[in-house]
C-alpha cells in the first residue's frame, strides 16, 4: 500500500494538473484524485467481480452489491429510488426462483479530494513549484466540495435527507462501532452535514458532534415476497473512498470495512456511475461491436465510409471502359497432338544445340521405321 501511496502522489508531481473527475473507476477518469480505482481494487482483492455501469437496467439488478457515487449533490431521482428499493426487496435468484439478499452503498457527493491531495503533496513539491502548488490549494479550497456545482436538498426514500452542503470541517473525534481502531487525529475526514440518514438506520460511526458519518438500514421481511436481510449503507461522503484519499492509513481501515460490508467473497460488486438521475431501462445497451451497414450509423465513422464507397463506385466505373465486359475464356484440349509437337520442339530448341536436336530427330524416326 506504500507502492500504492507513491503511485497516487507521483501523478500529480509529473503534470501541471491532475485528473478530478468525480466517481469513476475507469476510463480518463481512473485517474482521477475523486476517482473509486483503488476501492474497486480492494473490493477485487477480497474475492469479487467488480464492473461499472452506468443505467438501471436488467445487467445492474444482477448484481449482489451496488456502489453508488451520484455525480451531483442532489437528491436521488424518485424513479431511482423506486427502482432499488424494488431491487433491494424483490430480487429472486434466477435458477432456483429464491430471494436474494442485496446491498447498495451510497456515498454522498458533498467531498472532492481535490483539497487534500495539494494539502498532501505540498511537503513534496519541487522547489521550483511551491508557489504554484500553494496556489493550486488555494483555488481548491475557494472551489469547495462542489467546485462549479451545486447542492440540492430533499428526502431521498426512507433512507436519508439531504441538504446543502454546509461549512466543511475535519473530524477530529470518531464514535461508533467502526471507529475501533481508527485514530481520527492521523485521519483527514470532512462532514459538511449534507446527509442526515432516517431515524429508522443504524448509526455505525459518526463524528464527536454525534453525525452520522456511516449508517445502515437492514430490510426487514413485510410480505412472503420481499427480501428479509438486504440493507442499505448511507455514507457522508467519499472523504476516506476517493483515490487519493485511500493514500491515508486510518482511511483505508475504513474502506476496509466498507468492503467487508459486502459479505463473503465472488460478489458481483457494480459501480454505477451517474448522476442523481440514472437513465431507468428495460434493456440493456448492445455491447457487441457494430457490423456491416450499422457503421454507416455511427458518426464520423459512417460519414467516413460513406465518402469511401463513393469513392470506389467512382474508381469501377472509371476502370470498366478498359476492362470491358468479362468473358469466358475457352480451356485449353488435352488431346491436341499438335500441342506435344510443340512443346517437344521447345525443349530442343532449348539446348541451342542444332546437331543435337537433328540427331535427337534422325534417331526417332529411324527406330520408329525398323
Amino acid at each position: 500500500m506504500l507502492l500504492l501511496a507513491a503511485v497516487l502522489l507521483s501523478v500529480g508531481c509529473r503534470e501541471k494538473g491532475i485528473r478530478t473527475e468525480y466517481g469513476t473507476r475507469t476510463g480518463y477518469g481512473a485517474r482521477s484524485v475523486n476517482g473509486t480505482t483503488v476501492l474497486g481494487q480492494m473490493f477485487e482483492d477480497a474475492g469479487h467481480r467488480v464492473r461499472s455501469w452506468r443505467l438501471m437496467s436488467p445487467s445492474l439488478a444482477k448484481a449482489d452489491v451496488i456502489v453508488y457515487f451520484p455525480s451531483e449533490s442532489q437528491p436521488l431521482s424518485t424513479d431511482a429510488v423506486a427502482w432499488l428499493d424494488d431491487w433491494l426487496r424483490y430480487s429472486y435468484d434466477d435458477d432456483t426462483y429464491e430471494l436474494q439478499e442485496k446491498t447498495l452503498i451510497v456515498v454522498g457527493r458533498a467531498y472532492s479530494a481535490e483539497e487534500f491531495y495539494w494539502r498532501e503533496t505540498q511537503p513534496r513539491a519541487p522547489a521550483g513549484l511551491k508557489t504554484e502548488y500553494a496556489a493550486k490549494l488555494r483555488k481548491a479550497q475557494l472551489d469547495g466540495p462542489l467546485g462549479s456545482g451545486t447542492g440540492g436538498k430533499g428526502t431521498v426514500g426512507d433512507w436519508y435527507d439531504l441538504t446543502a452542503p454546509g461549512t466543511t470541517s475535519k473530524v477530529t473525534t470518531l464514535t461508533g462501532p467502526w471507529s475501533i481502531g481508527v485514530d481520527a487525529s492521523k485521519a483527514a475526514i470532512e462532514q459538511s452535514g449534507t446527509v442526515f440518514p432516517n431515524k429508522s438506520l443504524d448509526v455505525l460511526l459518526a463524528d464527536g458532534a454525534g453525525h452520522p458519518l456511516v449508517s445502515e438500514l437492514i430490510y426487514s421481511e413485510d410480505d412472503e415476497w420481499s427480501s428479509d436481510g438486504s440493507s442499505v449503507l448511507v455514507i457522508e461522503n467519499g472523504s476516506f473512498l476517493l483515490n487519493a484519499s485511500v493514500v491515508n492509513h486510518e482511511h483505508r481501515k475504513l474502506a476496509g470495512r466498507v468492503v467487508d460490508y459486502a459479505g463473503a467473497p465472488e460478489k458481483d460488486v457494480v459501480f454505477l456511475e451517474s448522476d442523481a438521475s440514472p437513465t431507468i431501462s428495460d434493456t440493456d445497451p448492445n455491447q457487441n461491436p457494430p457490423t456491416g451497414f450499422e457503421l454507416f450509423r455511427i458518426w464520423p465513422i459512417g460519414a467516413v465510409l460513406a465518402q469511401a464507397a463513393a469513392l470506389g463506385i467512382v474508381f469501377a466505373l472509371a476502370q470498366f471502359p478498359i476492362f470491358g465486359v468479362p468473358r469466358r475464356l475457352e480451356r485449353p484440349a488435352l488431346t491436341d497432338f499438335s500441342k506435344h509437337v510443340t512443346a517437344l520442339s521447345r525443349l530442343l530448341s532449348a539446348t541451342r544445340d542444332r546437331a543435337f536436336a537433328s540427331g535427337l530427330v534422325r534417331k526417332y524416326f529411324t527406330e520408329r521405321r525398323q
